[in-house]
């Protein structure tokens, strides 16, 4: 009987990790004068859409800040103060809106009540996983002055998301 139950809990557990690792999002921040870090998150709500004539669209795709994490506990807590988690506990990063053809688009974001146009470029890296990576500025949406000890954030970082996709006819 415990074999059974441990087989149980050990094949949930691979299904769980596999089910939690097909959507993901990770933000590359780049530290001046040296160094870096990401930011990452695998709770992201939406859906992206590929139509027949290999056409993405998404739309409303949220990042909860609550989810992000960088590996350090104290530079969570900058961070989610930075994206207003402190003043509204369902503070999130979203897409509001993207559209794009032959692995190129063009993507709107919203984070902290200021929009962002940005171009990104995509994928599909399986049967049903897309692949997005574009830039984002931080000053675009007011985030400046990340500062400590010397070390400072550069204006621009890097994101890569994956997401599953369903096929519209």
């Amino acid at each position: 009987m415990k074999i059974l139950f441990v087989s149980f809990v050990l094949f949930v557990s691979l299904i769980s990790s596999a089910i939690a690792s097909t959507k993901n999002i990770s933000i590359d921040v780049v530290l001046s004068p040296a160094g870096s870090f990401t930011i990452t998150s695998s709770k992201i709500r939406g859906a992206v859409f590929i139509d027949s004539n290999s056409e993405l669209r998404a739309k409303n795709i949220k990042v909860p800040v609550e989810s992000l994490k960088t590996g350090i506990e104290l530079r969570d807590n900058h961070l989610k103060k930075k994206l207003g988690h402190e003043k509204d506990k369902k503070a999130v990063l979203l897409l509001v809106e993207a559209k794009g053809s032959n692995g190129k688009g063009k993507a709107k974001f919203r984070v902290l009540d200021k929009e962002q146009t940005a171009d990104f470029t995509y994928k599909k890296v399986s049967e049903k996983l897309v692949e997005a990576t574009f830039s984002l500025k931080l000053d675009t949406f007011g985030i400046s002055g990340i500062n400590y000890m010397g070390v400072g954030v550069k204006n621009t970082v890097n994101v890569k998301v994956k997401l599953p996709f369903k096929i519209k006819k």
